[in-house]
């Protein structure tokens, strides 16, 4: 029995970089979807205010204009593509580098380009944003219990999320960012990981709600 759990322990520890890195991208995946809820609601105005300026032209010609409500449904499918594509990218960008990269100023400027710039500057706030999501997650099944409990156990399992998969998942991220073979490297990719990490930081991190 002893060397069962032995054995056990030893498969456990010799796949711990694999279910590390499952949280990491994880729980920068959490986040992302965040921001992604928000992305279609922004996509959804976008919409709705383009067709708005087409209707009052097919209006005059004597065409029906599509409902507004009509937009909801292209808009949540625009905002899926964004979210799968940027996961995909996710998963490349994190499964091939280091669990212990080596960070500094001279790696970083071998490195540079709008991939290095706008990847790192995603994936902090979107990662701060997945440990907040499973910290309420937390507090929100302990509270009917006991509202204080849920309210320490949210925030230090928030706060340990935070620290052992949000920020070594950037780390790593940071650290395992290569020359690029271009220095125009991630242009197309840049707008959306940097909006994407606006709307995460912007909606997902609970700061602001401390401001006066």
């Amino acid at each position: 029995m002893f060397n069962a759990l032995l054995r056990i322990d030893a498969a456990l520890a010799a796949t711990r970089p694999v279910w590390v890195g499952l949280g990491q991208l994880a729980v920068a995946v959490l986040g992302l979807h965040l921001a992604a809820d928000r992305l279609d609601d922004h996509i959804y105005g976008l919409m709705v205010a383009v067709s708005g300026a087409v209707a009052r032209v097919v209006v005059a010609l004597g065409i029906n204009a599509p409902e507004a409500s009509a937009m909801l449904t292209p808009a949540a499918w625009a905002a899926l593509i964004v979210e799968l594509m940027v996961v995909l990218y996710m998963f490349d960008s994190l499964t091939f580098t280091a669990h212990r990269p080596e960070l500094s100023w001279a790696r970083f400027k071998e490195a540079l380009s709008p991939h290095a710039v706008a990847l790192p500057l995603f994936w902090l706030p979107a990662a701060l944003a997945g440990a907040w999501v499973v910290g309420m997650a937390v507090e929100d099944a302990l509270a009917p219990r006991d509202a204080m409990l849920g309210a320490i156990a949210g925030r230090g399992m928030g706060l340990l999320v935070a620290w052992r998969l949000s920020w070594s998942g950037f780390l790593r991220v940071l650290g395992g960012l290569s020359a690029p073979k271009r220095r125009s490297q991630g242009l197309l990719w840049a707008p959306v990981l940097l909006g994407l990490g606006t709307l995460a930081a912007w909606n997902g991190l609970p700061i602001w709600g401390w401001l006066p």
